[in-house]
């Protein structure tokens, strides 16, 4: 399956130099409704679900992606604007699955079986949909300076880079961060769509 990742210049480089992509523990995520998409009016139904919400958060985070490169709202939002990249990425499809989204808050049953564990990962507020996002459950083992990363591999491999519509970056400096691999990679410069409003392949290339 492919997933795309939006990332502004600096740590789009980055993560193509190391290889790697940062982890998000969900104490950094921008949703406090994360692994919390159960109705939590019952005090001890509350209790219960933000002790296992600290418990899921000790040893995992969440590699978080697009269905989607060609919206330009999430190029504005997580790519500085047209001005970073986005990594594509061919994942396997029984560890990364679409977020299902939801205008109301779930029903805890009473006695949860394994679909409502994975619910409590997978399920965002309906207001989100437009990120399509894609989200492979990640343990916590690679620490560097208390983050945590994936590596670049089989179960994450780069497949293409793309250069947003306003990025400043040149298809050599792309080329040079990927490093010998860039040849197995395409590298791919990104424009405004002419008759719709979203963003496409620049035919014309990178201009330096």
């Amino acid at each position: 399956m492919r997933a795309y990742k939006f990332l502004d210049e600096k740590f789009g480089i980055k993560s193509l130099q190391e290889k790697r992509l940062k982890i998000s523990v969900l104490d950094d995520l921008n949703d406090p409704f994360e692994l919390l998409p159960y109705e939590m009016s019952d005090r001890n139904k509350r209790s219960a679900l933000n002790a296992t919400r600290r418990q899921m958060a000790s040893n995992r985070g969440l590699l978080c992606f697009s269905a989607t490169w060609k919206d330009p709202v999430l190029w504005a939002h997580y790519a500085d604007k047209h001005k970073g990249l986005c990594l594509a990425f061919d994942v396997p499809q029984e560890t990364c699955k679409a977020v299902n989204y939801q205008k109301r808050r779930l029903k805890l049953p009473a006695r949860p079986l394994l679909p409502d564990a994975q619910a409590l990962i997978f399920t965002k507020y309906a207001n989100w949909q437009y990120e399509q996002e894609l989200r492979i459950w990640a343990a916590l083992n690679t620490c560097d300076n208390g983050l945590y990363f994936a590596d670049f591999g089989p179960t994450l491999k780069l497949e293409k880079v793309i250069a947003g519509a306003r990025c400043s970056l040149s298809e050599r400096q792309i080329a040079a961060a990927i490093g010998p691999l860039s040849e197995d990679i395409i590298i791919m410069k990104a424009r405004a769509g002419f008759k719709e409003f979203e963003i496409v392949k620049d035919q014309l290339g990178f201009r330096s």
